[in-house]
């Protein structure tokens, strides 16, 4: 949407993947040399949604955690994109990362340890290297992720 303009406010390269419930999933046209992103919203009431956007590689999702921290509601949305991402596209790993210098770092670990995500030890291959970053994947492959 161009500042001042008119329109719907909706980014043409959006299309529709999948839409049940609460659930909402929209993914960017595929363009060469740029991240496969998918964008998930969910609806908390009728005028809050909880929003992520998560990038596709092979059969994985990445997910950061904005310096905002979680909205209210966030575990439900975060719970229905897991599923999502088990049934409707096969993903092995999910996943999420955050400035591991944050003031409320115990918190988030704490909330993705309750979910099922286990800490990625700095240097795995299956991340990238970011010093100041910590990971935490959530595995949907019947074998353990390999720490």
């Amino acid at each position: 949407k161009i500042p001042g303009g008119r329109g719907t406010g909706r980014d043409p390269s959006l299309k529709t993947l999948y839409k049940q419930g609460k659930l909402t999933v929209m993914q960017d046209f595929p363009v060469h040399g740029k991240p496969h992103l998918l964008h998930f919203y969910f609806q908390l009431t009728e005028s809050k949604v909880s929003y992520w956007t998560a990038v596709l590689s092979n059969r994985n999702l990445f997910l950061e955690i904005s310096d905002e921290g979680l909205a209210e509601g966030s575990k439900e949305g975060l719970t229905a994109l897991l599923e999502f991402a088990e049934e409707k596209i096969k993903i092995e790993y999910v996943f999420i990362s955050f400035d591991k210098n944050r003031k409320d770092r115990a918190s988030l670990l704490r909330t993705f340890g309750f979910l099922g995500f286990e800490m990625v030890r700095p240097g795995h291959p299956m991340v990238p290297a970011q010093n100041d970053v910590l990971f935490m994947v959530y595995s949907l492959d019947p074998n353990s992720f390999d720490e």
